[in-house]
């Protein structure tokens, strides 16, 4: 058996990494195809001759899954298609809907995966006994079998990033990997796929799960020890969540890989021991989710349930120890003034925030904040997929109040964060439609700035970053 993985853009997939680890345990030849890096991806595919083409995908890459389904099939029409990732796990049946996809897989897919593997390789189509799987009937119609259980053998998988690099070497080249430790998060914010999945998932399994700590420390050696690593970014939904695992890893973590590290927290959870103990890791920058300077929007709407206070103290505490504070902002979201806006800004400033990521809110279809915002009038009734812009950080879809004026502070965030002054002075340009050509140029190059500085790139390897990323915005 051989499967074809297909992703859009030049990033390692962490679930892909995972599939293909499990998959190569039980003799199943695994490659993968980054769509954005190839001249001709179908032609690829082609000559790979796979028996299966699995695709990974969120939820903003939709469009991109439909085409590249359809490019797909004009060439290679009776190889199966599966989806999966986050995307296919909340929404199976719009996806299969998708003229040209055979399979979704709607769960954790290790296990679904290697039955789909083992029916193809029986020459059999029965898939009714496979949980975890959404296909065609016979007739056409949709059959959604029973959610799996969460793959609970995180310990056993160790990652391995050769099949990247050995097609692309040029993804070698990020001075700054990334990596994840865990999947899961014990918090319901409303606005994050975490509290859908629980909810998806009532009696599945332990939800956080952790990956050992050794394993993890092999995967960041086979790169570190043969590729230039500037520092390393842990990129869990929250690194900081198990202190025993945390103190555990980061012992040795410092004893056999010794690089500089970003991680994620949260403010709720931040004290001076936590703070002394990644400091002393190696830590150098700490990330957590601030979201909004109005608390009600904060704790009432995306219903997480932290205090201005709190996030100030997490900050200060961050700062005390000698760590860098990126704070993780969201605007054009429901309610929200642009009075809000400006108070974003501030209670960055009172956290002493250094580096300020700031997206535009963007609710999923068919979920209770979308309802929400349906009911209250922000959205127009139908809201679906082909409603979403192609990315977070340049498209806002409610229908609020001074929209362009939010906007135009998100494009300038990080510019009002990070020099307090310029805010204080500057912050009533915002309202000048004659700037707006200004803000999103200005924008694109805040990413930059903030990129290489939070994770201390140099510049040729943020460069070479932002190259990687330019057709995501």
């Amino acid at each position: 058996m051989k499967i074809a993985f297909v992703q859009q853009y030049p990033s390692p997939n962490f679930g892909i990494l995972s599939l293909m680890a499990y998959l190569k345990h039980h003799g199943i030849d695994c490659e993968v195809i980054v769509w954005t890096l190839e001249d001709d991806p179908v032609k690829t595919l082609e000559e790979l001759k796979p028996d299966l083409i699995g695709i990974s995908t969120m939820t903003t890459q939709h469009p991109w899954m439909v085409e590249a389904v359809q490019d797909i099939r004009k060439k290679i029409p009776e190889t199966k298609i599966m989806v999966g990732g986050i995307h296919a796990v909340l929404y199976p049946e719009e996806i299969l809907a998708v003229p040209g996809v055979d399979l979704v897989c709607n769960s954790d897919g290790e296990r679904v995966l290697l039955e789909v593997c083992q029916t193809l390789d029986e020459r059999s189509n029965s898939w009714s006994s496979i949980g975890g799987l959404t296909y065609r009937g016979e007739a056409g119609e949709i059959h959604s079998n029973r959610r799996a259980d969460f793959f609970n053998s995180l310990p056993e998988i160790i990652e391995d990033r050769s099949p990247y690099f050995s097609r692309y070497p040029v993804m070698a080249k990020d001075t700054v990997p990334r990596f994840i430790a865990s999947r899961g998060c014990p918090y319901n914010c409303s606005f994050c796929y975490n509290s859908q999945i629980k909810e998806i998932f009532k009696d599945s399994g332990k939800y956080l799960r952790y990956k050992e700590p050794e394993n993890l420390i092999q995967e960041i050696s086979q790169i570190s020890k043969k590729y230039e690593v500037e520092s390393v970014f842990f990129v869990d939904d929250l690194f900081v969540a198990n202190r025993k695992w945390l103190a555990s890893f980061l012992g040795t973590y410092k004893k056999y890989i010794g690089r500089p590290f970003m991680c994620t927290a949260r403010a709720n959870l931040m004290d001076d021991d936590l703070a002394k103990m990644l400091a002393e890791g190696g830590c150098q920058t700490v990330s957590f989710g601030l979201e909004t300077g109005n608390q009600h929007i904060r704790e009432k709407i995306l219903n997480k349930k932290i205090t201005d206070e709190q996030i100030i103290r997490c900050g200060q505490t961050i700062r005390k120890y000698g760590m860098q504070v990126q704070t993780d902002n969201m605007f054009c979201l429901p309610e929200e003034s642009l009075q809000d806006a400006y108070k974003t800004i501030e209670l960055n400033h009172k956290a002493g925030t250094h580096l300020a990521f700031c997206s535009l809110f963007l609710p999923l279809p068919n979920t209770g904040l979308a309802d929400y915002c349906i009911k209250k009038g922000f959205l127009k009734p139908g809201y679906s997929f082909s409603d979403m812009p192609k990315s977070f950080l340049t498209g806002g879809v409610l229908s609020i109040n001074d929209k362009e004026a939010i906007v135009n502070v998100q494009r300038l965030s990080y510019f009002f964060v990070r020099y307090p002054w310029l805010y204080k002075n500057f912050r009533w340009i915002v309202r000048f439609r004659i700037l707006k050509p200004l803000f999103f140029p200005l924008y694109l190059l805040s990413n930059f700035l903030r990129h290489k500085e939070e994770r201390r790139r140099s510049f040729k390897s943020a460069l070479y970053y932002a190259w990687q990323f330019k057709n995501t915005i």
